[in-house]
C-alpha cells in the first residue's frame, strides 16, 4: 500500500505540474525584449507621422485648389482696370505706350508665377505616391524638390506684386502729368 500511495502521489504531482506548465504557456504571450519593443514603438510612430504628412500634403493641395479661382479673379479684375485706363486714356490722346508695354511684361510675370505654382502642386502630388519612411528616400527627395519650387513660387509672387506697385501704378500716375495730344479733325465743307 505504501508503494501505491507513493506512486499515486508522484503521478498526481506530475499531472499538476504538467497542467500548470500548459496553463502558463497558454495565458502569457512570449516575452518581447526591450529592443523589440522599441522597434515596434518606432514603427508605430513612423506610421502616425506618415499619416500626418500625407494629410498635410492633401491640405496644401486643397488650399491651392480653393484659392486658385480667387487669385485668378483678382488678377483678371486688376488687369481689366488697367486695360480700361489704357483704352480711355489713349482715346483722350495720352501716350500709353509705356503702360501698355509694362502691362504685357506684368502679364507674362503672372503667367510664369501661375505655371511655377502649378509645377509646385504637381511635385507635391508626385511626392504623395511614395510612402514616407518606406520609400528609400524617394519621398524626401520629392518633398525637397517641391520645397525648392515653393521658393521659386514665393519669389515670383513677390516679383509680380513689386512690378505692379513700382512700375504699373507709377505709369498710371505719370499719365496725369501728361498733356494729351489733341488731334484736330479736318474741317469738312458742305
Amino acid at each position: 500500500m505504501k508503494k501505491t500511495a507513493i506512486i499515486l502521489a508522484f503521478c498526481l504531482a506530475a499531472v499538476m505540474l504538467l497542467t500548470a506548465v500548459a496553463a502558463v504557456g497558454q495565458t502569457t504571450p512570449p516575452a518581447s525584449t526591450p529592443a523589440q519593443q522599441r522597434q515596434q514603438n518606432l514603427q508605430e510612430r513612423e506610421q502616425q507621422r506618415a499619416a500626418v504628412i500625407k494629410e498635410r500634403i492633401d491640405l496644401i493641395i486643397a488650399r491651392f485648389n480653393n484659392n486658385k479661382d480667387r487669385h485668378i479673379a483678382v488678377y483678371n479684375a486688376t488687369k481689366a482696370k488697367v486695360v480700361e485706363v489704357v483704352t480711355t486714356m489713349s482715346a483722350k490722346g495720352y501716350d500709353t505706350s509705356k503702360l501698355s508695354a509694362d502691362l504685357q511684361t506684368w502679364d507674362q510675370m503672372v503667367q510664369k508665377a501661375a505655371a511655377d505654382y502649378a509645377t509646385y502642386v504637381s511635385l507635391l502630388q508626385s511626392a504623395e505616391q511614395f510612402t514616407p519612411y518606406e520609400s528609400g528616400g524617394q519621398f524626401w527627395n520629392a518633398i525637397n524638390q517641391a520645397r525648392a519650387q515653393l521658393r521659386v513660387v514665393r519669389q515670383d509672387s513677390l516679383d509680380v506684386r513689386s512690378e505692379y506697385q513700382t512700375v504699373i501704378r507709377p505709369d498710371i500716375a505719370a499719365l496725369a502729368s501728361q498733356t494729351p495730344k489733341t488731334t484736330t479733325a479736318p474741317a469738312t465743307t458742305p
